[in-house]
């Protein structure tokens, strides 16, 4: 059970003029949280390629801040 709040029912209201068809509220409903389901996963996967590509622009940076050898030359300085 769902209290219908202003916001959502000026949200049914509004897809009742998408979706005319539709014989009830209810139903109109069913058709926001689908659609609003859908829109949540496409964000999600949106902000998870952001973070990716954030990541990988972080690891390239990183790379760049050691030489090569700095593991090598790290370890031989507690040798000597």
């Amino acid at each position: 059970m769902i209290t219908e709040s202003d916001e959502l029912s000026a949200s049914l209201d509004k897809a009742a003029g998408l979706w005319p068809d539709c014989k009830s509220r209810t139903e109109l409903l069913r058709l926001l949280i689908e659609e609003g389901s859908k829109a949540l996963l496409l964000k999600a996967d949106n902000v998870k390629s952001q973070r990716m590509a954030t990541l990988q622009s972080l690891q390239k940076i990183g790379t760049a801040l050691w030489p090569a050898d700095f593991d090598e030359q790290r370890k031989s300085e507690w040798q000597e």
